[in-house]
């Protein structure tokens, strides 16, 4: 399984824990397929991530944000490696 390293796990996961309510997560829900990362977060345990955080979290893990879906009562948040991304934002 390919992961990030715990640096930046940590880092995204500060982000992350700003927008959280009561319970703050100390495990960072993502996965990685190819050349995209989903990061995965409870919409029962977190408000709306403004843009300009997802924003750093693409500076943190060097990629596009692309755009964000609701699945399975998460937030899920796209990001790419692509040379040609664009924020579908």
């Amino acid at each position: 399984m390919v992961k990030f390293s715990e640096d930046i796990e940590n880092q995204v996961l500060e982000i992350l824990k700003k927008h959280e309510y009561a319970d703050k997560s100390e495990v960072l829900d993502y996965d990685i397929l190819g050349d995209e990362v989903i990061f995965a977060v409870s919409i029962n345990n977190s408000e709306k991530i403004p843009i300009d955080d997802l924003q750093k979290i693409a500076e943190i893990i060097g990629g596009c944000f692309e755009y964000i879906t609701v699945v399975n009562e998460q937030y899920r948040f796209y990001y790419t490696y692509s040379d040609d991304c664009v924020c579908d934002m």
